[in-house]
């Protein structure tokens, strides 16, 4: 962010500085403990903490001017912005931070790897752009501006990550962004305790394409008949997107696995390329299709599209896949939702082939009254791979064994409490060779 303390102020609904208006802080920090030498503090406010309270304590450690909604003590030594509140003055401020720059803004959400494929995006465009892009999975209320405010404003492209939990934050996240293209590339259930259903899941996430600035593109999925119904109707001119129609503007296939990841096939408008590629499993397809369409609607060829996809390295937790001599680690423990634990679930059978499969699993979080329906039919998906094993973590125990044996499995399962027991379990096992997968919501 370059912007001085009097545009603040005026961004924000606040009375501009008696002093200090032409200070330009060097960054906007939420947290007390990780304010640095220039920052400017916001004080938020949530349910469990009021970050008011630290206000002087950020000053110690080197903020030059403060973002409040309530009273400070007068002696705080620094300029204060009195608003409203400071939550909605934060993305006010991401607001007009991007609306003062040139760069083009992708904003991306989808119920299962948002950040897999801002990742993949971000760096494929970096082969031909100045590219900045969500922190991490930073992609809430919070995390959305200040990944925003993050940029330094000479970039050519932004790729922002939303994502949504209950009614409405897409209609709070979407006009911070105003995006110039707008990408839901899938939808699936996925924080149904505040959505409701996937037809309310479809709902949040395609109303990000009615805050498409004028002159832009929007991309949605049609394998999922609840988005791109949804998508018509907020952007009757919205792309399409497949992994199963090939008549969509931009479609990929998963061809077959190899050594060291997988073809596909790439339509991308008018050209169709077939490319090897380091990822590994069916479901990236769809990440696939996602990028391929942002890029080029950006403006790369097709041929620099694949080849800078051969060179992007994912980040940790999202499939990575490891090889310890006979073994093979599958490390999808980011998070888990039914939409990816079903895709994860496949692709890892498809690599074990013939070599035993063990599924180290946890709990979905956020299903509401759908979790042990939505753990049942995890039990019954699971016990179609054929695994030799099955260690699952979490509350959702009972109704995943259930439905395991009711789905016919035969091999070893265990209620694991900690690493010793799945150490424990392979050391009875005897096991030679074997693939392992690993998956469940982040808390467990």
């Amino acid at each position: 962010m370059n912007m001085t303390l009097a545009q603040i102020a005026e961004a924000v609904f606040a009375a501009s500085p008696a002093q200090g208006a032409e200070l330009i802080p060097a960054r906007v920090c939420t947290d007390s403990r990780a304010v640095t030498s220039g920052d400017l503090f916001v004080c938020l406010k949530g349910e469990r903490f009021d970050a008011h309270a630290f206000a002087a304590q950020a000053v110690a450690g080197g903020a030059v001017a403060l973002l409040a909604h309530q009273p400070l003590a007068t002696d705080i030594g620094v300029p204060v912005l009195q608003v409203e509140d400071t939550g909605k003055a934060l993305m006010d401020l991401a607001r007009a931070w991007r609306l003062s720059v040139r760069a083009k803004v992708v904003a991306l959400s989808g119920s299962a790897g948002k950040t897999t494929v801002k990742e993949m995006l971000a760096q494929v465009l970096t082969a031909q752009f100045r590219v900045a892009r969500t922190q991490g999975n930073f992609n809430n209320q919070v995390g959305l501006p200040l990944s925003m405010l993050a940029a330094e404003g000479d970039e050519d492209v932004w790729v922002m990550e939303l994502g949504i939990s209950q009614p409405g934050d897409m209609r709070e996240l979407a006009p911070t962004a105003a995006p110039d293209l707008a990408l839901v590339h899938n939808i699936g259930a996925a924080h149904l305790e505040g959505l409701g259903g996937l037809a309310g899941v479809a709902e949040e996430k395609a109303t990000l394409l009615g805050y498409v600035r004028p002159g832009g593109h929007a991309v949605a999925s049609r394998d999922y008949p609840e988005l791109w119904a949804a998508a018509k109707r907020y952007f009757p001119a919205v792309t399409a997107m497949s992994t199963v129609d090939a008549d969509a503007p931009f479609f990929c296939a998963y061809l077959e696995t190899t050594p060291q990841g997988g073809r596909f096939l790439l339509k991308l408008e008018s050209e169709r390329l077939e490319a090897e590629l380091p990822f590994y499993g069916a479901h990236f397809a769809e990440n696939l299709a996602a990028v391929a369409a942002g890029a080029s609607l950006l403006g790369m060829s097709a041929g620099a599209v694949v080849e800078a996809l051969a060179r992007v390295e994912l980040p940790g937790g999202r499939f990575s896949r490891r090889e310890f001599g006979p073994f093979t680690l599958i490390d999808d423990s980011y998070n888990a939702n039914p939409l990816s634990m079903h895709a994860a679930l496949t692709a890892a059978s498809a690599i074990a082939g013939d070599r035993p499969l063990i599924l180290v699993l946890g709990d979905m979080l956020e299903l509401g009254a759908e979790a042990e329906a939505e753990h049942e039919k995890l039990g019954r998906n699971a016990a179609a791979c054929g695994p030799a094993a099955v260690v699952y973590r979490g509350a959702m125990v009972d109704p995943v064994a259930r439905s395991l044996e009711h789905g016919g499995f035969a091999g070893r399962f265990a209620a694991a409490a900690t690493p010793d027991a799945l150490a424990g379990l392979v050391a009875e096992m005897g096991l030679s060779e074997g693939v392992f997968l690993v998956k469940g919501s982040r808390s467990c």
